[in-house]
């Protein structure tokens, strides 16, 4: 297996991941913040750089957030937990 291959398969999993713990979170800001929390770490863990991740999580298409149905509330939330994040670093 190739590199990019490993590294698509990484962000495959990390997608569905991320969208079932936010289809869960619906409505739930802590827990929204949790889900996204956790994408981020494990994202890291793997060696995704910060651009990267913010576009598989809301800007690629199909995005996370696309992928989930998000509420425009909770998506919301996601966005401003994603912010609150990424300005801890």
């Amino acid at each position: 297996m190739t590199n990019a291959q490993e590294h698509a398969e990484i962000i495959a999993s990390l997608t569905q991941k991320t969208v079932s713990a936010l289809k869960k979170a619906e409505g739930d800001n802590d827990a929204l913040y949790t889900a996204i929390k956790q994408f981020f770490n494990d994202a890291s863990a793997a060696n995704i750089e910060l651009e990267e991740i913010e576009n598989i999580l809301g800007v690629n298409e199909p995005s996370i957030m696309d992928l989930a149905e998000l509420s425009e509330d909770d998506e919301e939330i996601v966005i401003d937990a994603f912010e609150q994040i990424t300005n801890e670093l």
